[in-house]
């Protein structure tokens, strides 16, 4: 029977696990804070909540037709390893985990919001969604090593309140060049994978050439609309591999469809969602970007918002198809790799290639064209294969040997807990 505190605590979990109703509050404070007309507010303070819903309505388009297609990709070329997925081990660990990663969240934001108030780092973290995920890992990090609730909320609040305020900030000298101005900048759970993409394309790439104004023939023109572009690529990777998938799991699959049908529906339905994404991305940041500055006068002065990367993927289509692409290839050769060096096979997590592949080819062909928008997103592809191979034992005694985090800056945290906790431990 759930007691008064209990239902309390599932109650405030579920408000902190719903980044849209703080967005919303964010914009509704920021608007009444700069003394908006109350049709000012409550229209500001809707679409905020709106366009942030859209992002996630959008994305989870998109995670159906791409966990669809890891399914038939799997089945296709035999593949079986640990799936990297942050929404499915969340829900696997919600009753062991829930409870600390709240309030590391919560204590995170505050830290984030001090530390833009008093020091130079002045990013506020807004994709929040992926804050809850990140407060799950180092939760999961730590108690595998065998430490304690309590260690692991202090640890955990100011690691990532810290993380939430200074990567987003070092990311912003990348991000003003794609963006154009510094109103607002990055925040995302690949940040480490853009911010080294971004090096390597400045170091190694060649600005002289650069992916958006690669040349296309008259006869190709269609591909330069970035709707017809992302169908056209999920249409090919899915019926590659529907061709070498067994036909009683293509069937089931096809679900009495003609095949022709389901092909140009799914790929259909993935160019939607993305729009929808996009759509939301654009309505969301139209919104909190100008209500931010009533909030941060008050709350923090100086401050900037960071935003989702999809807000990027308008600016640059081409580069955001091929770092997908590039980032998919290269998970797929530590696929073939790691069998032979002793590592688990991660399945490449084809959402994560999309995300962060195409944001991080984005970064580098902002400082290296089209060499560096190639070697960014490949890294990023390593980088999803080889941080969760590394980290995978760290997360034996949640008991879903199965799935994983996903993104690089959660293994990566958890692989720096793993490498100096565990020694002192």
């Amino acid at each position: 029977m759930l007691t008064v505190k209990g239902f309390i605590m599932d109650y405030v979990i579920k408000i902190l696990g719903t980044p849209a109703i703080i967005i919303a509050f964010i914009a509704f404070l920021g608007l009444a804070l700069q003394k908006s007309s109350i049709t000012n507010i409550i229209k500001g303070t809707l679409l905020a909540f709106i366009g942030f819903v859209l992002i996630k309505t959008g994305g989870s388009i998109l995670g159906g037709v791409l966990t669809m297609f890891s399914d038939l990709f799997t089945n296709a070329f035999g593949l079986r390893g640990v799936v990297p997925s942050n929404e499915a081990i969340m829900a696997l660990t919600i009753d062991k985990l829930g409870r600390p990663a709240a309030f590391i969240l919560f204590f995170a934001m505050i830290i984030n919001v001090l530390l833009a108030r008093y020091t130079r780092f002045k990013a506020i973290y807004l994709s929040l969604h992926l804050i809850v995920f990140m407060s799950f890992s180092v939760t999961a990090a730590l108690v595998g090593l065998g430490y304690g609730e309590q260690f692991a909320i202090i640890f955990g609040s100011v690691v990532i309140g810290t993380y939430m305020a200074v990567f987003p900030t070092i990311l912003s000298r990348f991000s003003r060049k794609i963006i154009g101005h510094n109103e607002y900048c990055i925040a995302h759970a690949a940040s480490s994978s853009y911010i080294i993409g971004s090096y390597l394309g400045k170091w190694f790439g060649n600005t002289a050439t650069n992916v958006e104004e690669v040349k296309v023939s008259d006869k190709f023109s269609f591909l330069k609309n970035a709707d017809v572009a992302t169908f056209l690529t999920m249409f090919c990777l899915l019926g590659i591999s529907s061709i070498f998938a067994e036909h009683a799991f293509l069937d089931k699959m096809l679900a009495g469809k003609p095949y022709l049908v389901w092909l140009l529906e799914k790929s259909a339905t993935f160019a939607g969602g993305l729009y929808i994404a996009k759509k939301g991305v654009v309505m969301f940041t139209e919104e909190i970007v100008p209500a931010f500055k009533g909030f941060s006068q008050i709350v923090a002065p100086g401050s900037i918002p960071a935003v989702d990367p999809m807000v990027l993927f308008d600016k640059s289509p081409n580069a955001v198809l091929i770092g997908f692409l590039v980032s998919f290839m290269a998970e797929l050769c530590c696929v073939a790799l790691f069998p032979f060096i002793g590592l688990p096979v991660i399945i490449p997590g084809i959402m994560a290639s999309f995300i962060t592949g195409g944001s991080a080819a984005i970064f580098g062909n902002a400082t290296g064209g089209l060499r560096g928008a190639l070697i960014a997103s490949f890294v990023n592809g390593l980088l999803l294969c080889v941080l969760p191979a590394l980290v995978l034992p760290l997360f034996s005694h949640l008991g879903v040997d199965s799935v994983t985090f996903a993104d690089p800056d959660f293994t990566f945290l958890s692989a720096i807990i793993k490498y100096t906790f565990g020694l002192a431990h």
